[in-house]
């Protein structure tokens, strides 16, 4: 359970991929794998630590956010530019 290591220290919570270190109460609770984001109650999403110590949630969701967006982006850039030549090569 991921309540053992409590009051441990976040790198030795974290190595059990199904738990959450919160930095508020140096806590380590099971991941609710049920919701997407862990809600507030359990821990603010500005001291919740998931797979690394060194990064938020919060900042992880956005750095994620980010990488999606750009992906879609450049794969809707590249559409276009192939529809065009197409067009343009007829």
């Amino acid at each position: 359970a991921c309540s053992e290591f409590s009051q441990r220290s976040c790198e030795e919570c974290l190595k059990n991929v199904l738990c959450l270190w919160c930095y508020t109460n140096n806590t380590c609770v099971d991941y609710p794998v049920r919701s997407i984001l862990p809600p507030s109650s359990l821990c603010s999403l500005s001291n919740a630590r998931w797979g690394v110590c060194w990064i938020n949630f919060e900042a992880l969701i956005i750095a994620i956010a980010v990488v999606a967006g750009l992906i879609l982006v450049s794969i809707a850039v590249c559409c276009c530019y192939c529809f065009y030549r197409r067009r343009h090569s007829r």
